[in-house]
């Protein structure tokens, strides 16, 4: 961990709770709007093996793709903007979890254009947080994915020669989407809607997190997020 990390560790717990609700999202939105909102990788790939089929996502897929982008044009804005690192990251934290709700809610009308409508604010909604994990500039956690990190533990290996550094980050990484993609699956097996609101509140509240003053708690869930080696 590099000295700027240790310096504002409540960045990195900050991220890694984002981590955990992207993993939620990002089964939810595959399992009912067929295509993810964050991840858009996987997202231009379905579109194109789906180009020919009879449930072509193309116009889904980018649709997704563009409002993404509108989202990452708005976060790439806001985080030029002159004041503190984590106050800017809480502010659009808690922007993206409100968005997230708003998704949720045009879901639960389920109008005419309610699909598109919810795909559109959630993908939207998904390039602004991605500028915010973007700006905090924490190692394997720039984008919520486990392919970096899982390269990440097997090149930095000791068997092959590694240092193994970052391993208990990486693993973190790893087990809060794993963890969160079985919580948003299970969570919308009840209500789409209720599992969407929970993705969003979570992101909200971990803007307010940034915003809080030091505490014990705090202090403590930053030390477990932080690693054995650093307790």
């Amino acid at each position: 961990m590099t000295p700027g990390e240790r310096k504002d560790q409540r960045i990195i717990t900050a991220v890694m709770m984002v981590t955990t609700a992207m993993g939620a999202l990002d089964a939810i939105t595959l399992l009912h709007l067929k295509v993810f909102t964050g991840y858009m990788t996987a997202t231009l790939i379905l579109s194109a093996i789906h180009l020919f089929s009879s449930h072509s996502l193309l116009i889904p897929g980018m649709s997704a793709i563009g409002s993404y982008a509108g989202g990452a044009m708005l976060g790439g804005y806001l985080v030029r903007r002159e004041q503190s690192r984590r106050r800017t990251i809480a502010d659009i934290l808690l922007a993206v979890g409100a968005l997230v709700v708003a998704a949720a809610l045009i879901w639960s009308l389920q109008l005419p254009v309610s699909y598109y409508a919810t795909l559109v604010t959630l993908a939207f909604s998904m390039g602004l947080q991605t500028s915010a994990t973007r700006y905090a500039q924490v190692a394997d956690l720039t984008v919520p994915a486990a392919t970096g990190p899982l390269h990440g533990l097997a090149h930095d290996n000791p068997l092959v020669g590694g240092s193994a550094k970052a391993v208990w980050r990486r693993v973190m990484v790893i087990g809060c989407l794993f963890g969160g993609a079985i919580l948003g699956t299970l969570a919308a097996r009840f209500s789409v809607t209720m599992a969407v609101i929970m993705v969003g509140v979570t992101i909200a509240s971990t803007g307010v997190l940034l915003y809080l003053p030091e505490h014990p708690l705090l202090s403590w869930l930053e030390r477990v997020v932080a690693g054995p080696h650093l307790r």
